[in-house]
């Protein structure tokens, strides 16, 4: 009598094999995972980011603000994940969300095998750019979000100001 199907695999083979492609799936996934996202630099004192949203954001500031920036991206990051502290919990994965849509932007929209932390600056230049005049309505918005969050903590940073020749906020009559 010929065996059909599954049959001719004993059930020892057939959770052997099981369990082998088991592993090797999710080695492969957690390997490619790796090489994608990297490993971020542990931070400690974070509220509500991850180690990898908090370094998504500090190239964000760079990549808004310019290299002049370098000095502050730290301290927007961190009233970044202060701000998300006091939010309800629906905006804190709303932005949590953005970010991690943010960093997988070049691999979804790019087509490279590489996140927006990894890119070099004039690529997360250009890569930002084109959230900003996307037909998509999301990511304009998106982007348009961050931008206008980093550009106001950027200014209202009293270390930032001399460097980049702004005279503080008016706060009554200047002398001339």
């Amino acid at each position: 009598m010929a065996a059909e199907g599954f049959a001719v695999i004993r059930r020892r083979r057939f959770l052997r094999w099981g369990l082998g492609a088991g592993a090797s799936l999710a080695g492969g996934g957690a390997a490619a995972y790796l090489s994608l996202f990297g490993v971020a630099p542990a931070r400690r004192g974070l509220r509500v980011l991850s180690d990898r949203e908090h370094r998504t954001l500090r190239n964000l500031v760079t990549t808004i603000a310019g290299p002049v920036a370098m000095r502050e991206r730290e301290a927007i990051a961190d009233a970044f994940d202060g701000f998300l502290a006091g939010e309800p919990p629906d905006v804190v994965s709303d932005l949590s969300s953005a970010l991690v849509w943010l960093e997988l932007g070049p691999v979804l929209y790019d087509r490279r095998w590489a996140s927006f932390s990894d890119l070099e600056q004039a690529a997360r230049e250009a890569h930002f750019g084109q959230w900003m005049r996307s037909e998509d309505l999301v990511r304009r918005q998106v982007a348009t979000a961050f931008r206008k969050f980093v550009n106001l903590v950027f200014y209202d940073t009293p270390a930032s100001w001399a460097r980049i020749r702004y005279p503080g906020p008016a706060t009554g009559l200047r002398e001339p």
